[in-house]
């Protein structure tokens, strides 16, 4: 995976039963936006959850609807080879580089404390 030129944590989303930060990540020589979903772990830090694919122009799209299929799930397609086994060090260098980014470990944390409160 080359490196990433920028993340920002833009929310917080329910998926299931599960509070999660979504983290838009542009990384370079890839066209489209990656959006990196993280759930709170047991221990103490993060779980990525998904990697889904953002094929959306802001142009077009100015209301970042994330309800149709412009978000594409590419989790298993980064990180698995053609036997659907999972690589789970380029997985984890991936999860760690993109929540080493600038401020983006806090934000995630500030944004679930924010939705944990709101939610009770």
């Amino acid at each position: 995976m080359n490196p990433i030129e920028h993340a920002v944590c833009r929310r917080v989303l329910e998926r299931g039963d599960q509070l999660c930060a979504d983290v838009e990540v542009r990384v370079k020589g890839r066209d489209n936006h990656l959006v990196v979903l993280f759930a709170e772990s047991q221990d103490n830090d993060y779980d990525m959850v998904m990697v889904l694919e953002k094929d959306t122009d802001r142009d077009i799209d100015w209301y970042d609807n994330d309800l149709h299929a412009a978000y594409v799930d590419v989790t298993e397609k980064l990180f698995a080879d053609e036997a659907g086994e999972t690589h789970w060090n380029p997985r984890e260098a991936f999860k760690e580089q993109v929540l080493s980014f600038g401020d983006v470990r806090e934000q995630i944390r500030l944004k679930l404390g924010e939705a944990r409160l709101q939610k009770v």
